[in-house]
């Protein structure tokens, strides 16, 4: 599998982050069995962290904000964050999958609003965020969107129905089992801009669980984390940056190591 909003109080959002110094811990390798977390109020926890948004227009609307943290800084072309988020903006509902890179000292954003699943809003940000870490924590988007993420343990919203299809400004692939073994199937929506082939959102499920994750790349390799709650799904697992390989193969891609998934449009 693969791997920083309000839009401009129209548009669904993202933030700037500051350079505050942010400890990332590398994952370790998962345990061969799933994980079951149970529901309470939503988070985006333990893989990813949870955020919810603040209009800095005065827009109302309520959101979240699921964010990796990767291994981009100003010496390489990888991610510093990718992120999912989903909310509203007035009423008016959007979902959108981003990744943010270093840009000498400025962190700039890429996000692709997904469409297709009773969203209303349908945006391509090709660069044009800016995000900035505030107090070391918050995260503030300015640019196309203007908005502020705050870090929270846990929020009272209640999620989108699962999305079933990523919109025209991803690469969609059905997923199945590369063995042909295990019965399921799944979405994944890459990211093409930004750095193309990086960043996704996934969900799908293996027997009778269901999942969802966000997957991006470190400087080890691919990587990617559950979002742990529902209706997300109850598999709850962390991938190591550097367990997953993505290999092209026909038009997608078989993805091999922590994950046997074979990626097909």
């Amino acid at each position: 599998m693969f791997v920083n909003t309000i839009k401009s109080a129209v548009f669904g959002g993202m933030l700037m982050l500051s350079t505050a110094s942010v400890a990332i811990a590398q994952p370790s390798l998962p345990a061969p069995e799933f994980q079951i977390k149970p529901t309470s109020k939503f988070t985006c926890a333990p893989h990813t962290r949870t955020y919810i948004v603040k209009s800095l227009r005065n827009a109302k609307g309520k959101g979240i904000r699921c964010v990796k943290f990767a291994s981009g800084n100003r010496r390489n072309r990888l991610p510093r964050i990718a992120w999912y988020g989903e909310g509203n903006w007035g009423g008016r509902t959007y979902r959108h999958v981003g990744q943010a890179f270093y840009r000498g000292r400025n962190l700039i954003g890429f996000a692709s609003d997904m469409h297709g699943n009773g969203e209303y809003f349908n945006g391509n940000f090709n660069g044009n965020l800016k995000l900035q870490f505030v107090g070391g924590s918050k995260i503030r988007v300015t640019g196309a969107w203007n908005e502020e993420w705050i870090p929270v343990k846990s929020t009272f919203y209640k999620p989108l129905p699962r999305p079933k299809t990523c919109g025209k400004y991803f690469d969609q692939y059905k997923v199945s089992d590369l063995t042909g073994k295990r019965r399921g199937s799944g979405l994944r929506c890459v990211l093409r801009v930004g750095r193309k082939n990086t960043t996704w959102f996934g969900n799908g499920n293996w027997g009778r669980s269901t999942y969802s994750h966000i997957g991006t790349r470190g400087y080890k390799g691919y990587g990617a984390s559950d979002i742990c709650d529902s209706p997300f799904g109850p598999i709850c697992n962390k991938f190591a940056f550097g367990s997953l390989k993505l290999t092209p193969a026909g038009s997608g891609f078989n993805v091999t190591g922590a994950w046997s998934e074979k990626w097909r449009k």
